[in-house]
């Protein structure tokens, strides 16, 4: 019943209300919370003491503070995006960048690819990187000179530096960067699910890596379904799987989306695609979009 409803994963149960999981399998309140119970192992979880919910993985105000002070952040050598993000993309959260074709949002997760690898000597995160392509827009030729410009700004910094700086800076080659990018194509959203699913174990054997780009995570939901309800669904679980490995790996994962064109009765405008409810999955959302012949975010 939990399969033909819609339900794949373990995940997509534990946002779900008893009532709300009763009519959509259609079973009493009853086994709705029996089943509830089975998937959260949490047979009385009002019961528990703080220090009971403390061991189950809760935290102080003051120890996320700690934390998050201490993740390093990925510049996207945007002055004025870096300075609106507080620094640059956050690890361990779910960064969205929107906007029309042509805005630069593939430019972006290529650039990002790249400056997650700058070293920790300079603040960087000094990572490697996974790149997720559902278009076919990775461009290696741009990658190799977008490299070949983070080299030379390394090298210029560093030019006055101590001895320690320039070791730092020569560190960072064009294999070094472009062996650091863990590629992967997908080509319908099956796959994009099954990459999902194994970037734990992927993460386990590769420890470095810092940054998750998903580019663009709407183009085969947009394509390949009819069927909203399920869409909207498996769109939820993917949320919830990306959150989860962000928030357990301490990675910052960027997605790219289309827009869409909302109609209402006066007016049309440009919306992020997926729907609201995907809305709400991304921790910080970027729209990128065009001003007077000026990019804007």
């Amino acid at each position: 019943k939990l399969l033909k409803a819609g339900f794949r994963y373990v995940n997509d149960l534990f946002d779900i209300k008893v009532v709300e999981l009763s009519k959509e399998i259609n079973v009493t309140h009853e086994e709705a919370m029996d089943i509830l119970k089975v998937i959260r192992n949490d047979d009385n979880p009002l019961d528990e003491s703080p220090s009971q919910v403390q061991q189950r993985g809760g935290k102080t105000a003051y120890e996320i503070l700690h934390k998050e002070s201490r993740r390093p952040q990925i510049i996207t050598f945007s002055d004025e995006i870096d300075s609106m993000l507080g620094g640059g993309i956050s690890s361990g959260v779910l960064t969205e960048i929107c906007g029309v074709p042509g805005v630069g949002k593939t430019q972006m997760g290529m650039q990002l690819a790249l400056d997650v690898q700058i070293p920790a000597f300079f603040g960087g995160a000094s990572g490697s990187c996974v790149y997720i392509d559902t278009e076919g827009s990775f461009a290696i030729e741009r990658v190799v000179e977008m490299a070949e410009g983070l080299i030379s700004h390394m090298k210029l910094m560093t030019e006055n530096k101590s001895q320690e700086a320039k070791e730092a800076a020569d560190s960072i080659s064009l294999d070094h960067l472009l062996e650091n990018i863990h590629y992967f194509r997908i080509h319908n959203h099956i796959e994009q699910i099954a990459v999902i699913n194994i970037l734990p174990r992927f993460l386990a054997q590769h420890t470095n890596v810092r940054l998750i780009v998903i580019d663009s995570v709407s183009f085969h939901f947009r394509r390949e379904f009819e069927d909203t309800k399920a869409r909207t669904k498996m769109l939820s679980s993917i949320s919830q799987n990306l959150m989860s490995i962000a928030e357990s790996n301490d990675v910052a994962i960027v997605l790219t989306n289309q827009v869409t064109t909302k109609i209402s009765d006066k007016e049309s405008i440009l919306v992020p695609a997926l729907g609201e409810a995907w809305g709400h999955a991304c921790t910080i959302r970027i729209i990128l979009f065009w001003q007077d012949a000026k990019r804007y975010a």
